[in-house]
């Protein structure tokens, strides 16, 4: 690692910084915090209010894009990271993608028999609109699933670690190049658009999120050879910070603090291109370091602190779920747009309800375990 050799008071030659890297969590944590709001006014087609324009706007300088970048920092971290395990959780998450429509399905067609007789023209075709969306939606699951599939097949290269960086950066500047183009051949050119294209269903696609994964295994080789993340994530901030002032500062002056803003932002937030994944990454790692250097207050017995921490453990099985209430409410009211206090309120709901569903489910996960290890 002759790249190290120059800063031997941030960085060893061989991997000392192995354990877990718990600012992390803390961001995928909170973040779910911010997921339960926004989407309570996407899910039911609800115009947001400032705040949440304000938060979304935000957000959308992390968001989706945090969970793959540290996707791709923990396959480097994780001891099930050969190619065979890589494949098999793209699978598993590909599956996932499509088993979560069905719950989305489900809480959407439960109300549909108590308001059938009470729906007008507009709001019955709202309800098959939403039914054909989100049969065939494509979300983060999916877009993990896929990359996990690219993971396993670059390891079972061997691609070097500059490699990933090389591609990863190739993939920022491809992306919008490659975004959309018609395959015209059925059945495949279903699936291409699934990985390039752009549809109502497609929520993400895997095309403009594969930077930040790539880029994420390599800051996770790097984290690995970090034995001072004190000076490492103090010249982290540094740097960040200023690309995040500029980036700031550039998207105020073109739009102000306008709602041509909150509407460039919505446009780049899945479709980023390189400035954006590189303004993204360096919010996440800000943000990273903010945590670092709060680590002594932060402490998992702490309710708060836990609960955050719960949420990033679990996060797969809160977002598969969340947004199932907020489906059922929907319904019931006759699948039209609710008012700004009732998401906000829908929001706790939502929290409350997904709380009591996963830490159910965990539970008699651990008491079968329990059981069958007597």
């Amino acid at each position: 690692m002759r790249v190290l050799s120059g800063m031997e008071g941030v960085f060893s030659k061989e991997e000392v910084n192995t354990n877990r890297q718990e600012e992390y969590d803390y961001l995928k944590g909170l973040f779910m915090v911010f997921i339960f709001l926004i989407h309570a006014f996407q899910a039911t087609s609800t115009e947001p209010d400032l705040c949440v324009k304000v938060m979304f706007g935000f957000a959308t300088m992390s968001g989706a894009a945090l969970f793959m970048f540290v996707m791709g920092m923990g396959s480097v971290y994780s001891r099930n990271s050969g190619a065979d395990a890589l494949a098999k959780s793209g699978v598993r998450m590909v599956v996932y993608q499509y088993l979560n429509n069905v719950l989305y399905l489900i809480a959407l067609v439960i109300p549909y028999p108590f308001v059938k007789k009470l729906l007008g023209a507009e709001e019955t075709e709202m309800f098959f609109w939403a039914m054909e969306i989100y049969a065939q939606y494509i979300n983060i699951f999916f877009m993990t699933g896929v990359i996990y599939l690219l993971l396993a097949l670059l390891k079972k290269l061997k691609l070097p670690i500059a490699g990933y960086a090389v591609v990863g950066i190739v993939f920022a500047f491809a992306a919008p190049l490659i975004e959309g183009k018609p395959v015209d051949i059925p059945v495949i050119g279903y699936i291409v658009k699934l990985l390039i294209g752009w549809d109502l269903f497609t929520s993400f696609v895997p095309l403009y999120f594969v930077s930040y994964v790539l880029l994420g295994v390599v800051l996770g080789k790097l984290l690995r050879h970090v034995k001072n993340k004190t000076l490492f994530y103090r010249a982290v901030m540094v740097i960040c910070g200023v690309v995040i002032v500029g980036t700031w500062g550039y998207l105020f002056s073109q739009y102000g603090f306008s709602e041509a803003l909150y509407e460039v932002l919505t446009m780049t937030y899945p479709k980023p291109g390189f400035m954006h994944v590189m303004a993204s990454i360096a919010h996440i790692l800000f943000f990273a370091g903010v945590f670092y250097f709060g680590r002594n207050y932060l402490r998992s017995e702490n309710l708060i602190c836990g609960q955050i921490l719960y949420y990033s453990r679990h996060i797969s099985k809160y977002y598969a779920i969340h947004v199932v209430p907020y489906f059922i409410a929907f319904g019931f009211h006759k699948y039209l747009p609710f008012e700004s206090w009732q998401c906000w309120i829908l929001a706790l709901f939502g929290m409350a309800f997904t709380e009591v569903v996963v830490r159910s489910y965990n539970l008699v996960l651990k008491n079968l375990s329990a059981l069958k290890s007597r």
